[in-house]
């Protein structure tokens, strides 16, 4: 008994990381949307691609990107004038630079119109040297010559999103901590209230079976957040309720589990306040580790003591 008691407290404390990572998301996406973070990325990923002049105006080097940003295309996916889109489809991206360029469907006619860019030497104009390598990989063929276009722009991409996920992984780090602070989520002293109260226990292992029930849905859920485009304001005070919603909730499916979340009294003595900031910090970081990942162990832990203890090979 003594095995699945520990186990059991296992399960409560990974359930309660569960919930406070749902919430820790929200407030993750939510603070994304104000402050415009996928726009700022995909703008910063395509300065970066479309590095370079496309032509001179009023004396000046005209800059690619600002070129593409208002082309009509990509007009269209932005808000407002100084508004930048979130997402641009790899297709739209062919065809504005297509657009841009003005070559038709004729080989040679792309060639003048790469060469007639500015830069007389190599390293001058980076957007021609990568547009002009493109060209003699795709050997005059101006379909493969777009193709090469996108294939670029969805490895540029890829390297946008790792930039954002990283952005957004020190931003959980930084909220799961505010929220655990908030809450009082100590592992060390809920850990040991589990450990002495078996109620307790029992009501989060049967919050956990619910949670696992409404997984799919639950993912779903961060899944469609995760990939909203949508710009404005309203947008964002929408995702700053369901950050809040999410909280309030977690809060109150730990309390009716039989745990007390919040701050009753302060630490006494050193050993008290060591105990207090290392349970906090467990917290936070497991709290930013997110949902899926929680997930994925609970319903591992709750598979092995549903099997009495013995493991399965979770399916791929």
């Amino acid at each position: 008994m003594l095995g699945f008691d520990m186990l059991d407290v296992l399960i409560g404390l990974v359930t309660v990381y569960l919930t406070f990572g749902i919430a820790c998301t929200a407030f993750v996406e939510a603070i994304s949307s104000i402050a415009g973070l996928r726009a700022r990325s995909l703008r910063d990923g395509l300065n970066e691609f479309f590095s370079g002049s496309i032509g001179m105006e009023n004396g000046e080097k005209k800059s690619f990107a600002d070129a593409f940003f208002k082309h009509p295309l990509v007009r269209t996916l932005s808000r407002g004038e100084e508004g930048r889109p979130s997402y641009i489809p790899s297709e739209i991206v062919g065809q504005a630079v297509a657009s841009l360029l003005n070559y038709g469907d004729a080989a040679e006619a792309l060639r003048e119109k790469l060469e007639s860019l500015p830069g007389e030497k190599p390293g001058e104009n980076p957007i021609k040297d990568l547009l002009l390598v493109f060209y003699e990989q795709a050997r005059g063929d101006v379909v493969a010559f777009r193709e090469k276009v996108v294939a670029h722009f969805d490895a540029s991409m890829e390297r946008v999103s790792g930039w954002f996920k990283r952005r957004t992984q020190y931003m959980a780090i930084g909220i799961s901590m505010m929220l655990v602070c908030f809450a009082n989520v100590d592992s060390v002293d809920i850990a040991h209230s589990l450990a002495l109260n078996p109620e307790a226990r029992a009501s989060l292992v049967k919050y956990a079976e619910q949670l696992l029930t409404q997984r799919e849905a639950i993912e779903a859920e961060l899944e469609k957040t995760e990939k909203s485009v949508t710009p404005g304001l309203e947008a964002a005070r929408k995702k700053t309720e369901a950050a809040r919603d999410a909280f309030t909730k977690a809060v109150s499916s730990i309390e009716n589990g039989g745990l007390k979340i919040g701050w009753e009294k302060w630490p006494d003595g050193l050993a008290e306040w060591f105990s207090k900031i290392v349970g906090l910090l467990v917290s936070a970081l497991a709290v930013s580790l997110g949902a899926p990942f929680w997930f994925q162990v609970l319903q591992r832990f709750v598979k092995v003591r549903g099997t009495g203890g013995t493991t399965e090979k979770t399916p791929k």
